[in-house]
Parts: C-alpha cells; sequence; structure tokens
C-alpha cells in the first residue's frame, strides 16, 4: 500500500468514525422522541433519497476510479491534452450524473406519492419532510462535481472534513428539532429527520465547493461544464472511453443496489411501518462495524485496486503490480475472517445486556434484541463481499461487466424468491429477512471468488492454478482459530442447551425484572465469567 494510499484509508476510517459516532449520539437522543411507526417513515424517505443518489452518480464515480492519473507530460497531452482539460473533463461528466438524478428524482417521487400508505400521507407534517428531503437530495446531486474532483485529486483531509462537520451539523439539527417539537407541545413527526438531512447536504456541498475551487483556479477550468472539444469527447463535453464504461456499469450498479438495498425494498412492500423501523434500527446498530472499519478499508483499496491494475491504466498489469494486489486482498479477506470468528461466536451474547443501555422503552422488545443478534452473523459476509467487489470491479472488462450484470440479475430474482419464502411462508419476520440477506452474499462471494481464481489463473499462465490455490490459503484464518470458534459455541451449547437461550433469556428478564435477586447477580457474574474465558481462549489461538 503506497503512503497516499495508506494516508486517503486513515482518513476515510478517521472520518467514518467520527461521524458514525456523532450519528449514533444523534439517534440515541431521536429515539426517545420517537416510535418504531415514525421510525418507519423516515426509514421510507431515506430510502428514497438513497435510490436516487447511488442510481445517478455510483458507476461513474467507479468508472473515473479506473481512470489513470497521468504520471509525465506526454501521458498528460495524450490523455486530456493538460491537467485543465482533466479537471475540465471530470466536472463536465458531474453534470451528467445531476441530470439523470434529477429525472430519476422526479420519477422516484412522483411514483412515492402515488403509491404511499394513507397512514404516511396523514402524519403531521410528512408533506414538509418529503419536500425538504428533495431538496437535500438535489443539493447532495450538485455537490458531485465538486466531490469527483476530491477524489481525482485524493484530497482525503478535505474530505473527512467536510463529511465530519457535515455530520455534526446533522447531528445538532436534527437533535435540535425534536427537542423543539416536544417542548413547543407539537405532534412527534419526522420533520427532524428531513431538518438534519438538509443541514447534512448543505454543509456537504458549501465544504466540497470551497475545496473544489481552490483545485480549479490552481489548474483553470471551472466547475461548470464548458466545451472542450476533440474526436475523444460526446457533444465537445463528455469523455467517450468514461462514458462507455460508466454506462456498462450502470445496469450492474442497479442490481448492486437492489441486492444492497432489497431488505428495505421488500419490508416496504411486505412490511408495516413498525417493522420497517425495527429492521432499520437493527440494520444501523448491528451494521455500525461494518461502517466503520469495512467500508473505508473497501473506498480505500478500491483506489488501489483501481491505480494498479485497471485496463485502463496499462495494457498489461505487470507481475509486482499484480502481486501487490493479490496480498493487499489477501491480507484483508484473511483480517475480516479471523475478526469474524470472535464476532459470531461471542457479540449476540453482548446484545441483549447493552440493549437494555442503548434503547428508549418503545424499541427495548425481544423482537428487535432477537434481531439485532441475528444481524451480526450477516456483517462478516457483507465485509468480505464488499472487498471481493472491489478488487473485481477494477479488473474487470466491459465484456466481463455485462456477465456479471446477467449473474447480478440472477442474484436478484433468486434473493426475492427466498426473502419472500421466508418472510410469507415460513412467517420468520424480520430475522427472516436477514438470513435471505446472508443468502444473497453468498452467492455474490461465490461469483467473486470464482472470478478472481479464473483471472489469477489467466494472469499467470501453467502456474495459475498453484497461484491461485496459494492466494486462497493465505486469505485463510489459521486452523486453530477455526476450532477455537468451534470450541466457544461448544461451550455455549453446553451452557445452555441451545445457541440462542442466552439471548433469549436476557432477553426476556430485561423485560420482566427491575431489581435483579441475588441469584440472578450471581448467574450474570458467571456469565460474564464465561464470555471472558471464551475471549481469552481466542486471544490464544490469534
Amino acid at each position: 500500500m503506497t503512503a497516499s494510499s495508506l494516508s486517503m484509508t486513515t482518513y476515510l476510517i478517521l472520518t467514518q468514525v467520527s461521524s458514525r459516532a456523532l450519528t449514533f449520539l444523534g439517534n440515541q437522543i431521536l429515539l426517545r422522541f420517537l416510535s418504531p411507526t415514525l421510525l418507519g417513515m423516515a426509514v421510507q424517505l431515506e430510502l428514497l433519497s438513497v435510490t436516487v443518489l447511488y442510481s445517478a452518480r455510483e458507476s461513474l464515480r467507479v468508472a473515473l476510479q479506473r481512470r489513470p492519473k497521468a504520471s509525465n507530460h506526454a501521458d498528460a497531452e495524450k490523455d486530456e491534452s493538460s491537467a485543465t482539460n482533466r479537471g475540465q473533463s471530470t466536472v463536465n461528466l458531474a453534470y451528467l450524473v445531476i441530470a439523470v438524478g434529477l429525472l430519476l428524482g422526479l420519477i422516484s417521487g412522483v411514483s412515492y406519492f402515488l403509491k404511499a400508505n394513507a397512514k404516511v400521507l396523514l402524519n403531521p407534517d410528512f408533506n414538509t419532510a418529503f419536500a425538504i428531503y428533495s431538496v437535500a437530495t438535489v443539493i447532495e446531486l450538485f455537490a458531485e462535481p465538486s466531490f469527483l474532483i476530491i477524489q481525482q485529486d485524493a484530497m482525503s483531509a478535505a474530505r473527512a472534513k467536510a463529511e465530519t462537520v457535515a455530520a455534526i451539523a446533522r447531528c445538532l439539527s436534527s437533535c435540535g428539532t425534536a427537542v423543539v417539537l416536544r417542548y413547543t407541545g407539537q405532534v412527534s413527526s419526522v420533520l427532524p429527520f428531513a431538518i438534519g438531512q438538509l443541514a447534512y447536504a448543505s454543509v456537504l456541498f458549501s465544504m466540497y465547493y470551497a475545496a473544489a475551487q481552490a483545485v480549479s483556479r490552481h489548474q483553470h477550468f471551472r466547475l461548470l461544464p464548458v466545451p472542450i472539444g476533440g474526436p475523444e469527447y460526446l457533444l465537445t463535453l463528455f469523455n467517450k472511453p468514461i462514458v462507455y464504461l460508466a454506462s456498462t456499469m450502470y445496469v450492474q450498479s442497479i442490481f448492486k443496489l437492489l441486492l444492497t438495498e432489497g431488505d428495505a425494498f421488500i419490508l416496504s412492500a411486505f412490511s408495516s411501518l413498525a417493522d420497517q423501523g425495527s429492521f432499520h434500527l437493527a440494520a444501523n446498530y448491528g451494521g455500525l462495524l461494518a461502517r466503520l472499519i469495512f467500508q473505508p478499508l473497501e473506498e480505500g483499496s478500491r483506489n488501489i485496486f483501481g491505480r494498479t491494475l485497471s485496463a485502463t491504466t496499462v495494457p498489461s498489469a505487470s507481475t509486482t503490480n499484480i502481486q501487490t494486489a493479490l496480498s493487499h486482498l489477501s491480507s484483508l479477506v484473511h483480517f475480516y475472517l479471523l475478526a469474524a470468528c470472535p464476532l459470531v461466536t461471542l457479540a449476540p451474547r453482548l446484545v441483549p445486556l447493552l440493549s437494555s443501555f442503548l434503547f428508549s422503552s418503545a424499541f427495548r422488545t425481544p423482537g428487535i434484541t432477537s434481531l439485532l443478534s441475528t444481524y451480526i452473523y450477516y456483517i462478516p459476509f457483507m465485509a468480505v463481499n464488499g472487498i471481493l467487489d472491489a478488487f473485481v470491479t477494477c479488473i474487470a472488462t466491459s465484456a466481463q461487466f455485462r456477465l456479471q450484470s446477467v449473474f447480478m440479475a440472477l442474484f436478484t430474482v433468486l434473493y426475492a424468491l427466498v426473502a419472500w419464502a421466508l418472510l410469507q411462508k415460513l412467517e420468520l419476520g424480520a430475522p427472516g429477512l436477514v438470513w435471505a440477506n446472508i443468502f444473497n452474499m453468498t452467492m455474490r462471494i461465490a461469483w467473486s471468488c470464482w472470478f478472481i481464481t479464473s483471472w489469477i489463473k489467466q494472469q499467470y499462465g501453467d502456474m495459475g492454478k498453484k497461484k491461485a490455490k496459494a492466494f486462497w490459503s493465505e486469505c485463510l484464518p489459521h486452523p486453530s482459530v477455526l476450532l477455537a470458534a468451534v470450541a466457544v459455541s461448544g461451550i455455549r451449547l453446553a451452557g445452555t442447551g441451545q445457541p440462542n437461550h442466552f439471548v433469549n433469556t436476557v432477553t426476556s428478564n430485561t423485560t420482566q425484572a427491575t431489581n435483579p435477586t441475588a441469584a440472578d447477580r450471581d448467574l450474570d457474574v458467571r456469565k460474564l465469567i464465561d464470555l471472558v474465558a471464551q475471549v481469552a481462549l481466542f486471544a490464544v489461538t490469534m
């Protein structure tokens, strides 16, 4: 990993930690003023905004990460003719995102109102909240030219500062609005979420723009669309290779959105607002580790893979670059799997104890606690899929992207069928949706493993099979760690008779007993000692 890439990844992790910590604190305050039903309404508005933003900008962002960085004057002349043209080309492409986003936003907004539940539309301030969310989404779209310049120039510090300050603004504004509504005697509504999102988008736009404006002055380009000219540009504005690559990746990004946000779409179709709010709470708290650590690592790694292995960078990546990228990938997968072993065996036991401190009485229910415990099993799958997908995205050709889109379509159908069966036929509720997500991620991981294995064999020729086997061996934890995981699971089974007995018992006790007896305290001490012993077992093997 280069120094600049390490710096970027570090900044991204610190940004995620600080912004998520602030979001966590803000949510803790907001949950004191809300019910699961109101949270479910806020989830629908957020899903609408995320759908528009992701659909409009994701494919172009990834395509631009694959564009080579000019290393000398000759390369610059051949690629964009100058740093000015390179920057202006990026800005011009960003306005395609804005145009697509505005169109998608209009279609999505009208469709939502036509199909929205009457209970949602009759909620106080919902129309106002919807309008504010719409404005916030448009503001984020218009921040895209500045963001792409920041991404292109690897301005990690500027991005970290902007996102942290924006998170602070969202936290303060949403919590402040909730407090004002409560103490002025008004009915609780989703307005605090909308105000918070508007503050976040406004601050993000302002700080991104300030950082990008400094670059534009130095490199002499504008943050507005300006014709460039030349045979490499569509309508004298848009770089053809990037547009074609982004177009190829667009369909794939839609399927990824459906697979990534599929649980929210399915819940909005088949579940009540209260169930949607409960699942959103579980997903936010259960996925906190993934967003704090795994997501920044994924973004930083995507930049590393894109610079060293992209087919648009060099016709054939050198053996050194290939080995460096594979070593980076195997190290991360190895780390993820190491972290997964104690996570899935120990963390579910802590959830019932923590929920009594984190949630208000409206959210401190056996169902939500059980859902959180189940969600923990999903986190390792999400993490491994993210890093493998980042690697695949940076090495695949246009034809291979089309092949992946076909498989993504198949996975989407299978995922929907499994989710429907678990929710409607087996009536497993929200935990069933978590298991459907695990099934979805397993399919995607299997495809990525197959693709990466094929790619390694292609790159190394006769030695490919041996190299692929060695690569996957490096990814796996030492057998002693796996044995420790089995041993810890055995301890849980031997002590309780069933894997989730501890979860169910503590959950029920939380809602029934406010004054624990001496026997209860002794039992808690024994459980704590048992947990410490299991942690020690992992520490020895790792």
